[in-house]
């Protein structure tokens, strides 16, 4: 068969996360985002941008990215586990999805056969390493969406690459200092020859509880992938990174991305500098402040609806059990109440490996009116 007859016979679907936002209606509100994005940018982020657009931000920076930001994300990360970091062992990627395709890639190259990923995940973890020919296995999760790490000790072999991300999307847990010491004593006995990628993407958005570090503090072979997407509310600007203590390891993920981008966008990397030298953290305190409250405005809603959920700490999500009300699965009821007038986007759970609950996104100017045509919906919906 021909290329071309291969191209007509075959289908590429678009993941339900999109699918289902591009049907919002005109008049919708949207509870599916998976970016801060009508919240204030941090006027520092554009001064930043400005400023160097005519100080280099147009010609090229080394494979690796902005030597300054480098050497600023591999200071922060210092602070987070006492590793004497130098920006050798940091490559600048565009977002973070660019910094796992990478990461695996490279592990891939040099021989990693499985990747483990949560039971509950983000859809990449499990597209990334398929794309590679890797074998992905899933390790469970308990109900409160920590770790069940009895189970995972059966699973894990010991150059496999673990796959973590804490504060989670689309769960909104957060692993304690307790849980991340426990899953590294299993590792540092069981995990002898392979990694730990651990997606730190919403590590700044912790609004209640204390922030646990990364956790690289409590296990020496962990890659940190991490970028401003989120916690800056500049996920169009793309700037991520990848940090390991292996300087070797370092360099050879520059050298993989290099044949994928070449170089990170410049003018970008500058933007990046002040979230990373945390000259914005009041306001991102601020969005902490506005997370948390329309957190437990969700949580009032989905009380009231007797709609069991587990209590998000972190991230911008929260992750409810919809068996009870929808049954099996949740993506029609998804689909349906995106595309009608005045109606509300919510993320089907199938989009993460979970198909009886939904995703709601904290991210919202609008939460109030959100939840209310969300219950509207949802009875409306059950009733039909």
């Amino acid at each position: 068969m021909s290329i071309d007859e291969r191209l007509a016979n075959s289908q590429f679907p678009l993941p339900a996360i999109r699918e289902v936002n591009l049907l919002k209606h005109a008049s919708g509100i949207s509870l599916g985002l998976g970016e801060l994005k009508d919240f204030p940018v941090d006027d520092q982020i554009f001064e930043a941008l400005a400023t160097n657009w005519k100080n280099g931000g147009t010609s090229y920076t080394q494979n690796a990215g902005l030597p300054q930001l480098r050497q600023a994300v591999a200071d922060l990360q210092s602070k987070e586990d006492g590793f004497a970091y130098t920006l050798e062992h940091v490559v600048i990627t565009i977002g973070v999805q660019n910094a796992i395709y990478t990461t695996i890639k490279t592990l891939c190259n040099l021989g990693a056969k499985r990747v483990l990923i949560p039971q509950i995940h983000f859809g990449i973890y499990k597209k990334i390493p398929l794309e590679f020919g890797m074998e992905v296995v899933t390790y469970p999760l308990n109900d409160d969406f920590s770790i069940d790490l009895g189970q995972l000790s059966q699973l894990i072999n010991a150059d496999d690459i673990l796959l973590l991300n804490s504060p989670s999307n689309p769960t909104g847990r957060v692993l304690t200092e307790t849980e991340l010491v426990d899953l590294a004593s299993l590792l540092n006995q069981t995990l002898t020859d392979g990694y730990v990628i651990s997606d730190e993407i919403y590590g700044r958005l912790v609004y209640d509880g204390i922030r646990p570090r990364s956790f690289s503090a409590f296990f020496k072979r962990t890659i940190v992938v991490d970028g401003i997407s989120k916690s800056a509310a500049a996920a169009g600007l793309r700037v991520g990174w990848v940090i390991t203590s292996n300087s070797v390891l370092a360099k050879a993920i520059t050298s993989a991305n290099a044949s994928i981008i070449s170089t990170p966008p410049t003018a970008n990397q500058f933007a990046a500098l002040p979230v990373v030298l945390g000259q914005t953290q009041n306001t991102i305190d601020g969005y902490n402040a506005l997370l948390k409250a329309n957190r437990d405005n969700v949580m009032g809603v989905l009380e009231r609806l007797n709609i069991p959920f587990v209590k998000p700490c972190g991230s911008f999500y929260i992750f409810p059990q919809m068996q009870g009300i929808l049954g099996g699965e949740t993506k029609s009821f998804c689909l349906d109440t995106a595309k009608r007038e005045n109606g509300v986007v919510v993320i089907p759970g199938v989009a993460f490996g979970a198909s009886s609950y939904i995703r709601i996104s904290l991210a919202s100017l609008h939460i109030e009116e959100g939840m209310r045509r969300f219950e509207q919906m949802l009875l409306s919906y059950k009733r039909e």
